[in-house]
């Protein structure tokens, strides 16, 4: 149970972190738009099109600001109860600075609760919303690159397509498809035979194909053939096309698990996945480690500095680890670092260092 003192430093933290999720995202909202409006007017996008895009994409804007955002609200929970003099007078009453530090982890890992449900169950279909209704109101087309539809590829198959609507919004519907292209690989990686169907529609665990014209090579030369119509049995599924189509990170925790379960050779992935999937189990250590970087420069600055010292050395913070975090993300991918490496080992080398250093100084 928490004690009134670990409740009144909660309280104080919490309503920091309200003040800036809150600021945060107004500023990105308002950037956002701006974004957008540079849109209007292609296809039916227009301003009221814009502003309804930009509200799709609050959950993602909370959820990926808030290790900056949460470096901020400790900044200016602890701040406001230094202005009043109580944060001296906790100290003075035997609470250490690692004790306080204990009490601000105790209260994100209350807040990453909530966030991590939003990350996992509510960004992800806000994200593919939000870009299948841009998609849908600039052209019919948008994002499918080049109209050359979607590719994936399973054992010896390779599976193109153009959906007939949006890709964005054919996850778990009985959807159709036109300008089919199904192509089978020997174990060569040699094409033994390619079926160019008119249309195709999934039902169940199969695609129904309509007017297919079929290729083989063989080695006595080239066979072709029509078939009105023809049921293929495949894995690849509607969900696994959007998965595929998606920016991997985007995508929730259970949906690339699945992308992985649908490769057989699961250690040969894009490793964007993997960097992705790693970035989202770390996301509430990469919080964590935000916040306690920021505790030493914080008990600096109740001493010394105000309100604004202490809210811009918070934001400065914040967006430098942000910054970081982001760019070993990519670096990880050009270069196919191994995921941990780029996402949960730095985390925990700053982690240790702050601990440390409060640890050292915890009666300072």
């Amino acid at each position: 149970m928490f004690s009134i003192l670990n409740r009144h430093i909660f309280k104080s933290i919490s309503l920091g972190l309200f003040l800036a999720v809150t600021i945060f995202l107004t500023l990105a909202i308002l950037l956002g738009f701006v974004a957008q409006i540079n849109l209007v007017g292609r296809g039916d996008f227009t301003i009221l099109s814009a502003l309804f895009y930009t509200m799709l994409t609050i959950p993602n804007i909370i959820f990926d600001y808030f290790p900056v955002s949460a470096v901020v609200g400790v900044m200016i929970g602890l701040g406001a109860l230094a202005a009043n003099s109580e944060l001296v007078i906790i100290q003075s009453a035997g609470a250490s600075r690692l004790k306080i530090g204990r009490i601000t982890i105790t209260t994100l890992i209350i807040w990453l609760v909530p966030m991590s449900l939003i990350g996992e169950y509510i960004v992800p279909p806000a994200k593919m919303m939000a870009e299948s209704y841009k998609s849908s109101k600039i052209s019919k087309n948008v994002g499918l690159g080049l109209n050359s539809g979607v590719w994936i590829r399973d054992g010896n198959v390779i599976f193109n397509a153009t959906p007939i609507g949006n890709v964005y919004d054919i996850r778990g519907k009985n959807i159709s498809m036109h300008d089919v292209t199904v192509y089978v690989l020997d174990d060569k990686l040699q094409v033994m035979k390619v079926s160019k169907a008119e249309k195709a529609t999934h039902k169940g665990d199969n695609w129904e194909l309509y007017n297919i014209e079929v290729t083989e090579f063989v080695e006595s030369g080239v066979i072709t053939k029509h078939i009105n119509k023809q049921t293929w049995p495949s894995r690849i599924a509607p969900e696994i096309l959007s998965i595929t189509h998606s920016r991997p990170k985007h995508l929730s925790i259970r949906d690339i698990l699945k992308y992985k379960n649908f490769h057989e050779d699961k250690q040969n992935i894009p490793v964007k996945y993997e960097i992705a999937l790693w970035s989202k189990y770390s996301y509430p250590l990469i919080v964590i480690t935000t916040v306690l970087t920021g505790l030493p420069f914080l008990f600096g600055l109740l001493r010394s500095g105000g309100f604004g010292a202490r809210l811009l050395t918070g934001v400065m913070l914040g967006l430098v680890l942000y910054l970081l975090n982001r760019m070993l993300l990519n670096v990880g991918e050009v270069f196919y670092v191994h995921p941990i490496i780029v996402t949960v080992l730095p985390s925990v080398i700053i982690s240790f260092v702050a601990l440390w250093y409060l640890v050292r100084h915890k009666q300072a």
